[in-house]
């Protein structure tokens, strides 16, 4: 932008440009340009003439943004009072919202919400905006974008304190008003004040007219807009959530809201009914649309008040209707909800209810748990609660809770229905039906697996009495179709029952309907819920055996049948129920053995039952062939088939295979040397599969189409990368027999002798395996595909598991990773991934003195071109490749710190200093001092909100990075940082170091203490004065307390490491260059309060007191 000046003609063309070309890069340009003018002179002048001209919306809609940006109080407030009924509801919130943040920003303006209240309370209109204004000041006092500090807003607080009284009589004499929108507008104003202020209680509110009128409001659904209805309930949600700490009080408040909020379950029967009275389909339609958004607000209510109330319904339930806050009957107004009958009963309306029922549930548990453990608490059957019908005695919270808990789930079912249109065309009920399994882990905590199951085991078994005895001709498939709803319940509880079944009801259920139901002609969509089904009894299933082979064999057959099945040959439902299939498969095989019950006189069952021999068998024994011939070879001829459940499939086999290793399991001792003979050959197999795809996509040059396609090469990569995962714990599973040995016999025996000989043999060809036939076909990937970087990316997963899996029997093969590291990524595209594979190489291999030297020579070629992209902005541009270099340093200096910090290929001043620089990325980075729905300019971008993680994460390794830096320093020093610049500022010379270490250690003692000019400054500072300020610039603007302790173990080292003088002086400066005195004269931190956080800093013995005084001083300034 020029230094001329700037017309109001240059302005609306450049909003034209924004809002009407359809070429992006002039709306690009005009963006940019707009952006600049918004901080320039002329900005008010023209945006003042903007809204005048009232142009259009586009110009005027700018122009109060910008006015907002401005922020000029006489004006601002003369232009809210100009504003109409017509004028656009985002042009008026951008007004309002620029008064409210004024009143916050702008010290000197006293007595503000007077004075606003004095100029915009003379007309209905402008005073419909002053309450707006009002809504928006707490909002905007509490928004992380303004950053107005502790002190400025205890400020703001004590002023909303001193006048809420007048705001209170202002809204109760504006409420006495017939006109709905105004009614809007006093709700939400006093809903943003007991949400944000925490000043306001219950003496603060009458009850006439104030809550009788939005109680008025909730009891007439029909004659009630929308938005007002909406704005009724955030109110009393928000009163409900503030009642939560009125505790101490005498609840009156909470008592009047209580059987206020009962008498809302007549107006939700009232609204069943009268959608169920419409007469005509279109009519029932217009009733369902009205009557649906206030259920919702309703239900909001009564799942509020549950949460509310949940203390006393947890410690003191009452019989329903007893009027205490124990009283149940607020569980009965949830269940009205659920038990609604469709259409305005919804799996939306339910899902509402799942936070409360979540929360109720976990505190109940919670509360039996402390019971239990109390040493007078009963150890009878009365310990779960007295007798329902003890007379007139108030129930203890497990009897009085489980039935409805019951119903819950009775009610639950009906809206997962075996609809098989509805199951597969959309979303809806499969996300539903997650939330459904999630809640019921929590229930099953309560009532218990075993009643559940019970219970909709002979809802299934009365749906078979009356599908036969309506139709003796019934197949299982259509008793299937009708139980689909409760197969899918039992699902959720199906991992938590009992493996051995004793009562034999899983047994009958899965050989009397699931197996004979999946065996007909039966819809895929209720072919993937029983597989489903089978997945969750993995454990069952490996106790009975027999069963389990007429399983794997239907599971094995749903996979076949699909085989060589196009894509646009799909029936529906196919591809979730073969994805099912082959999750099933995947869970059955990781459970290699059955878990031995112990009988009587603690004598394994397995011993002692015709089926013990059967279940000392595993999966991949007996069906290993058909596992690899008939499931994993006809994986590239499912081109559709979801890679997540594939990728299931081969964790399991992973997890199968290690497992069949170990010596014992689940308390049975087997033999290993069968399973450890043939798992070379095993393992060969399963990853022939994804070898012969990838070397066939290399040969044939075949491009990559699309993701999760048999083109992709990271689809093989991760197949073989799930098997080579669930090895992780390979070297221990091999030297399990061996310890156990040692344990039972004391000496060397010769089983002991044998167990380590066929684990080394294992071993052996394991890595024979890896060097002769996988590591050659992905270090082919890592040349084929160097310049794409998600195929890197997923290469280097699966190294990084197989170098793990192996360790540091991998050593012969180092030299060539390590080789083929450097070369792709210094030939290829510069992928982090190559940066986080060298830190496991570093991890793994470092404790070996001989490795040492090429690990650091492989930092060496990584690290200077990643510091040269990370110069300048690229930093703020690339926060994963931050993370992985930062964690590659970490692990040199916990592996191989004197090599590598005495390296003089090392540029330890420019590794430093860009890691003191990524601390304060999560203040720098794009997403910096964001609310995420508030922005300034023009226009926005969501994608800068993302990149919060990646931010915080990069500047979470350099801090981990230092923090080992900093102790190795003090261990390994042979100086202090006092003497060295002592040394250095009076010309003189360091002598030698004794050791590599001590070289090392100097160096980083130098770059502390030794004032060079840092990027983007010309003025010289020290390395320790940089990584202070850092530290402190982090913590008060944009870092999460979370990640505090890291800091404050930055700061306590360099505090222990140093004299207090010196760093007294680094921590004076640091502080001083925080914006503690704005231009606009507000003072985030007083002396008084800058000098207690010195005193703390300086006289703590400990880090966390340091995470204290920084949580502390921080919220001065966000």
């Amino acid at each position: 932008m020029g230094d001329g000046a700037i017309s109001v003609d240059t302005v609306l063309q450049a909003i034209n440009a924004l809002y009407l070309n359809p070429d992006t890069s002039f709306k690009e340009q005009a963006s940019k340009w707009l952006c600049e003018f918004q901080n320039s002179l002329y900005a008010w002048e023209i945006s003042d003439q903007l809204l005048y001209m009232n142009r259009d919306l586009n110009s005027c809609y700018f122009g109060a943004q910008t006015i907002r940006i401005k922020g000029l109080k006489n004006s601002l407030l003369e232009h809210v009072r100009k504003l109409t009924t017509d004028t656009s509801v985002p042009i008026a919130n951008q007004l309002c919202l620029a008064v409210a943040d004024l009143f916050c920003h702008m010290v000197q303006w006293q007595n503000g919400i007077k004075d606003i209240i004095q100029r915009l309370s003379d007309s209905d209109v402008s005073t419909g905006y002053l309450i707006d204004i009002l809504k928006f000041i707490p909002e905007e006092m509490t928004s992380s974008t303004l950053r107005l500090g502790l002190n400025r807003r205890h400020a703001l607080m004590n002023q909303l304190e001193e006048v809420k009284s007048h705001v209170i009589e202002l809204l109760s004499a504006k409420i006495k008003t017939s006109q709905m929108s105004m009614l809007t507008r006093i709700f939400n104003c006093l809903a943003s004040w007991w949400d944000h202020t925490g000043i306001m209680t219950e003496r603060d509110i009458p009850i006439a007219p104030l809550l009788e009128t939005v109680f008025c409001v909730l009891r007439n659904p029909a004659s009630t807009p929308e938005s007002t209805y909406d704005a009724a309930t955030q109110w009393v949600l928000a009163l409900l959530y503030q009642c939560r700490g009125y505790s101490g009080t005498s609840n009156g408040l909470l008592t009047w809201l209580q059987n206020n909020i009962y008498e809302l379950v007549k107006v939700v029967q009232d609204c069943a009914n009268a959608v169920a009275s419409a007469s005509g389909q279109t009519q029932q339609h217009e009733q369902l649309e009205l009557y649906k958004d206030r259920c919702i607000c309703l239900t909001q209510i009564f799942s509020s008040l549950i949460r509310t109330l949940r203390p006393s319904l947890v410690d003191q339930p009452e019989h329903p209707g007893s009027g205490g806050f124990g009283d149940l009957r607020m569980l009965d107004c949830l269940l009205v909800i659920l038990d609604l009958s469709p259409p305005l009963g919804s799996r939306e309306l339910a899902a509402i209810t799942f936070h409360a029922l979540h929360s109720l549930a976990d505190d109940a548990i919670r509360h039996r748990s402390v019971i239990a453990t109390l040493p007078s608490a009963p150890s009878g059957p009365d310990a779960l609660g007295s007798s329902p019908g003890c007379g007139g005695a108030k129930p203890r919270p497990i009897v009085a809770l489980v039935p409805y808990f019951t119903r819950v789930v009775v009610a639950l079912t009906r809206f997962c229905p075996s609809s098989t249109a509805d199951l597969e065309s959309t979303d809806e009920l499969r996300d539903f039906r997650d939330d459904v399994h999630d809640l019921m882990q929590d229930l099953l905590g309560l009532v218990g697996a075993e009643t559940i199951f019970v219970e909709l085991y002979n809802h299934v078994q009365r749906l078979q009495m009356l599908a036969v005895s309506a139709n003796a001709q019934v197949t299982a498939s259509e008793v299937l179709r009708e139980a689909e709803a409760c197969l899918f319940m039992l699902t959720t509880v199906a991992k938590r029952l009992s493996p051995h079944d004793p009562e034999g009801h899983i047994s009958a259920l899965i050989s009397g309907l699931v197996l004979p139901g999946l065996a007909g002609p039966c819809p895929f969509p209720l072919q993937e819920v029983g597989c489903l089904l089978y997945m969750e009894l993995s454990h069952w299933a490996a106790c009975h055996p027999q069963l389990r082979r007429q399983i794997v064999a239907q599971l094995i057959g749903i996979v076949e049948k699909a085989a060589g099945v196009e894509t646009s040959g799909l029936q529906p439902g196919q591809k979730l129920a073969v994805g099912a299939a082959l999750s099933a498969l995947g869970s059955l095989s990781s459970v290699y053995r059955a878990t031995a019950s112990t009988g009587f006189n603690g004598v394994t069952a397995s011993h002692l039952s015709p089926a013990g021999e059967s279940t000392r068998t595993g999966l991949l024994d007996e069906h290993w062939p058909d596992l690899i011939q008939r499931v994993a070879y006809n994986l590239p001829r499912l081109a559709w088939v979801p890679v997540y459940d594939a990728t299931h499939f081969f964790t399991g086999i992973g997890r199968g295979l290690i497992s069949s290793i170990g010596s014992g399991g689940g308390g049975v001792d087997f033999d290993p040397h069968p399973a450890r003979q043939v798992l070379p050959t095993r393992l060969a197999q399963i990853c022939s599969v994804s070898l012969e795809c990838l070397t066939k996509l290399m040969d044939d040059n075949v491009a990559v189409t699309g993701t999760d396609v048999l083109t992709d090469p990271r689809v093989w990569l991760d197949y073989l990368a799930a098997i080579f995962r669930t090895f992780g714990c390979f070297l221990r599973r091999l030297e399990d027999g061996t310890k156990q040995s040692q344990w039972s016999a004391g000496s060397a025996t010769a089983e002991q002798n044998s167990l380590a000989v066929s684990a080394q043999t294992c071993l052996s060809e394991c890595l024979r395996l890896v060097r002769e036939c996988i590591w050659p076909v992905v270090a082919r990937v890592l040349t084929h595909y160097a310049t794409r970087a998600r195929p890197m990316e997923h290469a280097c997963r699966l190294i990084r598991f197989i170098v793990r899996c192996f360790s540091v029997h991998l050593r012969e093969l180092l030299p060539e990773i390590a080789e083929k590291i450097v070369l792709a990524y210094t030939t290829g595209g510069q992928h982090s991934s190559f940066l986080y594979l060298a830190s496991v190489l570093v991890d793994e291999f470092g404790e070996l003195p001989d490795c040492r030297v090429g690990l650091v020579r492989v930092y060496e070629a990584l690290g200077g071109p990643t510091l040269k992209m990370l110069h300048g902005p690229g930093l703020v541009q690339q926060p994963h490749t931050v993370e992985d270099l930062y964690r590659l340093c970490t692990r040199l200096v916990q592996h191989c710190a004197a090599v590598f910090l005495a390296s003089e290929q090392v540029d330890l001043n420019e590794l430093c200093d860009t890691a003191a620089r990524s601390l304060n990325l999560c203040c720098t980075g794009p997403s910096a001092g964001l609310s995420g729905d508030d922005t300034s300019g023009p226009n926005s971008s969501s994608d800068d909100l993302s990149s919060s993680s990646a931010n915080t994460s990069a500047s979470a390794a350099a801090a981990r990075f230092f923090i080992d830096l900093l102790i190795f320093t003090g261990e390994a020093a042979e100086v202090t940082p006092t003497q060295v610049v002592q040394i250095l500022s009076s010309g003189g010379q360091l002598s030698t170091p004794s050791s590599p270490s001590s070289l090392g250690a100097q160096r980083v003692l130098i770059w502390l203490t030794n004032s060079t000019p840092c990027s983007g400054s010309d003025v010289p500072d020290c390395g320790g004065q940089r990584l202070v300020s850092a530290c402190l610039q982090a913590c008060c603007l944009g870092y999460s307390e979370e990640r505090f302790p890291e800091l404050a173990d930055i700061i306590h080292h360099l505090k222990v490491m140093t004299k207090n003088e010196l760093f007294l002086k680094w921590l004076t400066t640091a502080v001083n260059s925080l914006p503690i005195l704005r231009s606009d004269g507000l003072v985030h931190a007083t002396v008084e309060q800058i000098a207690d956080f010195k005193d703390v800093i300086m006289n703590s013995s400990r880090s966390s007191a340091i995470v204290h005084a920084l949580t502390s001083f921080s919220s001065l300034f966000r």
